[in-house]
């Protein structure tokens, strides 16, 4: 079946050139012309008073030859050229963290001489709008201080996000958005988004949250941002101080992980560990598939080890802080504490209508969210119903009184996310193990786990653009997850955007 976008193509190609073209050629004095959308744009700097340090450069200079990854590959060789599996992923994730070690030691610790093209990492275009200009990071996650009730939080924090693609990575970049970045539609049709084998895609994840807030950060590697303060979504910037505290790292490997085509490794701060910055971010996990044929019970345990039902596609580490293992995803699969797959007030769609469920709701993994990257995407990124048409699309929301009778609602604040019922069918579809060639959906282009594109790149060119072709729901429901939290009556985290 062709994607559904197919057959306007060539009236979207006439309407997107028309709108690339303006200038001030179409009238005498070009007092109307409006300027031509930049998908290279760059923020504007913090005034000179408040700021004067290095700035992000955006890395767009993609590779015209692709690259190729190291042979023999040190990941591989580290599990003896076979399948990962949850005997060697240890020695899995330990091979990737120490092959990029020297280019992140320099990002992370030493920005000052960073230079991202010349290390040969790349970024997606079109996200000027929404970046911050000191790192180029943007708003990742809001959680309440409630998420994290083990390990001490005592306050709303936020997180802030920058994505990095190697040169490998960056030949799917390189397909989609070409030279100009002005239309992705031909090499999205052509399987632009389908990245090489051997590519690596890394994201450093801060938090507004620093030792004084949250124990087991203290001393965490700080970083400055130029932001609006507390979610980030309104006020002026202001300077601010972030604290690494996860870094994640997929790649590309079929080879090792055939059913999904990627390994997803996280990595998380532990300020016992001797040794720099960098030695102190140990992985958390590692994960290659969803366990599709693994039924967790929504009420098991995976801080009690046994009490979950054992999962053949995830590995974690239980020899990390608490913090970073309280919001894993359903059934223990791997989640980082950025990544928000854990609701404390979940309303869940079952066969008798709308019911508040009692407790923790674990709904996502990071291969689940990632999974459902495709154009023009049909599902939400976590398991529940949601209207999608070509004007619009929105997750379901729901109310419940003080009795637990609950109903539909508009999003607004004092509302929860409606998640399907974790034994239902619809709930497993988004715990498939799919190739990144096969979408969740049918009909819609399979983006390989890339949300970068789905979440962020794809659906900023649309909208700075003017291309009317999907719906504008991300900033819609940006809206709604940046006013949730003006009632702790709203537990759902705060989506997991990449």
């Amino acid at each position: 079946m062709m994607p559904k976008h197919s057959k306007p193509l060539s009236l979207i190609a006439i309407v997107l050139t028309a709108l690339l073209s303006v200038s001030g050629c179409g009238d005498d004095d070009g007092g109307d012309a409006q300027p031509s959308p930049d998908p290279f744009a760059l923020p504007d700097a913090p005034p000179s008073g408040v700021y004067d340090g290095p700035l992000f450069a955006l890395s767009h200079d993609y590779p015209r030859a692709q690259a190729a990854p190291p042979d023999p590959a040190p990941w591989r060789e580290a599990i003896g050229f076979g399948h990962i599996d949850t005997g060697n992923a240890r020695a899995y994730v330990d091979a990737l963290k120490d092959y990029i070690a020297d280019d992140m030691r320099e990002l992370l610790f030493d920005y000052e001489n960073w230079n991202a093209e010349a290390a040969g990492w790349y970024n997606q275009p079109w996200l000027g709008t929404i970046r911050e200009p000191i790192h180029g990071t943007y708003v990742g996650s809001t959680f309440p201080a409630e998420m994290f009730p083990l390990s001490g939080l005592t306050t709303t924090m936020t997180t802030h996000v920058l994505v990095y693609y190697d040169a490998v990575a960056a030949g799917s970049l390189r397909s989609v958005w070409g030279d100009g970045a002005l239309d992705p539609l031909p090499g999205l049709e052509a399987g632009g988004a389908q990245f090489p084998e051997g590519g690596f895609i890394v994201k450093p994840a801060f938090t507004t949250a620093g030792g004084a807030d949250w124990p087991p950060i203290e001393g965490a590697y700080p970083w400055l941002i130029y932001a609006p303060p507390g979610d980030g979504t309104e006020g002026d910037p202001e300077l601010q101080t972030v604290y690494l505290f996860q870094f994640d790292i997929i790649v590309k490997d079929t080879a090792s992980a055939p059913s999904t085509g990627w390994v997803f490794a996280t990595l998380v701060y532990d300020g016992s560990v001797e040794g720099d910055f960098w030695d102190q971010m140990i992985p958390l996990g590692a994960m290659w598939g969803n366990d599709p044929d693994v039924l967790s019970p929504q009420d098991c345990d995976y801080l009690v080890p046994g009490d979950c039902p054992p999962l053949f596609e995830t590995w974690i580490n239980q020899a990390t802080p608490l913090y970073s293992r309280e919001t894993l995803g359903w059934g223990g699969r791997l989640s980082g504490p950025n990544d928000g797959s854990v609701d404390i007030a979940a309303v869940v769609q079952t066969e008798d209508g709308l019911e508040q469920y009692d407790g923790r709701y674990a709904m996502s993994s990071c291969m689940s969210c990632h999974g459902v990257a495709e154009f023009e995407m049909e599902s939400f990124l976590l398991p529940g119903p949601s209207t999608c048409t070509q004007d619009d699309c929105t997750p379901t929301f729901a109310s419940c009184d003080s009795q637990g009778v609950c109903q539909e609602v508009d999003p607004g604040p004092g509302v929860s996310l409606v998640y399907y019922d974790w034994q239902s069918a619809e709930f497993s579809r988004w715990f498939q193990s799919r190739p990144g060639d096969e979408p969740q959906d049918e009909g819609t282009i399979a983006l390989d786990y890339g949300m970068n594109y789905a979440f962020k790149a794809l659906p900023q060119w649309l909208t700075q653009t003017g291309t009317d072709l999907t719906p504008n729901f991300v900033e819609e429901f940006n809206n709604y997850r940046g006013r949730q939290y003006e009632s702790h009556a709203v537990g759902a985290a705060r989506i997991p955007f990449e």
